[in-house]
């Protein structure tokens, strides 16, 4: 059974309150409605940045060196702390994106992502079909044969803006989709590989590119034909559909 739906200033209230968890409601609330969805994308922009910044070694002397060049001058210890924060938050905000790393990296990352977040698994109730469907017309996909087997969908941050992580039952078992935002050019092809003991599958679609990860890369490769099987992933996908029907596997 459904939560008690929640309007968007309750939404906004909880995410503002405990970014990185959400009550069903909240998670309901939140595939339906693109305001909340943008609301929620700042907050996850602002929380990534703000662990960049506090994960960043500062060397032990940049406060004694502030500190001592603020007291020779004159009303001047406002704007050099004030420049000491923005190096530090500039250096934050350095971090690689999705779309520059090689495609090595895309699969640790997605892998990664996943351990990130174990409690994914942990959900037993299903997500109605359309609700799942708005969360890849918001993408840029089409769900052209209802998934009536996805059990957890969120919104969360993911290198080089926010994404969906969505959990997927298969007949090979649960199977992790990430629906990743991409900027500019798009250049990567598809990629099956192993990491860390899990099979990753890459490939490109919607408005930017798209992540399975599965127990072995068999796993992976098979739940991302699964997805092919239901969902249309746009101009940007690598393969129509007629082309992947006769592509031999790897």
């Amino acid at each position: 059974m459904s939560a008690q739906p929640i309007n968007c200033i309750d939404f906004r209230r909880e995410k503002l309150a405990d970014p990185r968890h959400l009550s069903e409601a909240a998670e309901e609330h939140l595939i339906a409605c693109p305001v909340c969805q943008d609301f929620s994308r700042r907050i996850n922009a602002q929380e990534r940045l703000l662990q960049h910044t506090v994960s960043i070694e500062v060397p032990d002397s940049l406060a004694d060196r502030i500190i001592v060049s603020s007291r020779s001058r004159t009303g001047a210890p406002f704007k050099l702390w004030a420049l000491a924060a923005s190096l530090v938050l500039s250096v934050g905000m350095g971090v690689q994106l999705w779309h520059a790393a090689p495609d090595r990296e895309r699969v640790a990352l997605a892998v990664e992502h996943v351990r990130h977040e174990p409690e994914a698994f942990m959900s037993t109730r299903l997500i109605a079909p359309e609700r799942v469907a708005q969360v890849f017309e918001n993408f840029g996909a089409e769900v052209r044969v209802p998934l009536s087997s996805v059990r957890y969908v969120k919104l969360c941050p993911v290198p080089g803006g926010t994404g969906w992580h969505i959990v997927f039952d298969t007949p090979g078992g649960p199977a992790t989709l990430l629906l990743l935002p991409q900027k500019g050019d798009r250049t990567t092809g598809i990629v099956t590989a192993s990491y860390g003991g899990m099979g990753v599958h890459v490939e490109p679609g919607g408005q930017g590119m798209f992540a399975v990860v599965a127990t072995n890369e068999a796993a992976a490769r098979d739940a991302a034909n699964m997805l092919h099987r239901h969902v249309s992933w746009g101009p940007g996908a690598t393969l129509t559909d007629n082309e992947r029907g006769h592509r031999p596997r790897t």
